[in-house]
């Protein structure tokens, strides 16, 4: 930064004099000496100030990191557009990048260690035990997907987890499925990346066993069958193949930088 030193007009090159000035009684006088602000005023001041600029902040911070999440670091899949394929896009301005591994829903999506197919689907009406805002009449949808989950490897892999190892019904810590569907139709319309996600139910009512999220040892290169329940609300039946929604699968670790998808609205 340059500093610059202003040199004064002729007026202020004048042989100091000394000067007295009188109090003003006017506070509007312009010779006078301000008079400081209430702590109240300037408190008021103060936070106004803060929640302007958080504010203008969030305006400008929010359009970025949608702009940052659109962007492909790696390859052209699209969710939204319909693009299968593999990319890498950022969440945030600081985060590490996710790769999204999309697929249509006739196709087999190929994670790192095994391979999902989406065989078939079901939907039926069902009660739910509390009522809230998703589900004010207690009434819901018991949405299943069968689903073939291959071992692509040598050896052996476990696909679920120990902790889900249990015949009581609950979700788990870690879901290795959850369904995404659009908040409304308008959202779907819109192209809007912002979804309604469900994980999945573990031993629910219904035929549909065993669940995906039970842990199961599938052997090198070997093949099982599963199924993957959510309880979606009664709004969201035509939701449920609107775009975007889809399936989103994770690898066996955990990795939150890994997500598969298969579309099921395409």
């Amino acid at each position: 930064m340059r500093l610059i030193k202003h040199l004064g007009t002729a007026a202020d090159q004048e042989p100091m004099q000394e000067r007295t000035h009188l109090p003003s009684e006017s506070p509007a006088d312009p010779f006078g000496a301000p008079r400081p602000l209430p702590r109240v005023v300037l408190l008021a001041l103060i936070l106004g100030a803060i929640v302007i600029g958080a504010a203008s902040l969030a305006l400008i911070v929010r359009p970025l990191q949608r702009w940052l999440r659109d962007i492909s670091v790696a390859g052209s899949c699209s969710r939204l557009q319909g693009r299968e394929g593999k990319c890498e896009r950022l969440s945030g301005l600081f985060s590490s990048p996710t790769v999204y591994n999309v697929v249509d829903r006739s196709h087999v999506l190929q994670m790192p260690e095994y391979q999902a197919h989406l065989l078939s689907s079901t939907i039926a009406g069902t009660s739910v035990t509390r009522r809230s805002s998703n589900y004010p009449k207690a009434r819901g949808w018991l949405v299943s997907y069968e689903i073939e989950i291959v071992n692509t490897r040598a050896q052996p892999l476990m696909f679920g987890e120990a902790a889900n190892n249990t015949s009581v019904e609950r979700y788990p810590d870690h879901s290795r499925v959850e369904l995404l569907f659009p908040q409304s139709h308008e959202s779907s319309a819109s192209g809007s990346d912002e979804d309604y996600a469900l994980p999945e139910l573990l031993n629910g009512n219904g035929p549909y066993h065993p669940s995906i999220g039970l842990p199961r040892l599938i052997p090198g290169h070997g093949t099982i069958t599963a199924w993957a329940t959510f309880i979606a609300p009664e709004w969201s039946r035509e939701l449920l193949t609107a775009r975007p929604a889809d399936l989103d699968f994770r690898r066996t670790d955990n990795d939150p930088h890994y997500v598969g998808q298969i579309r099921l609205w395409k």
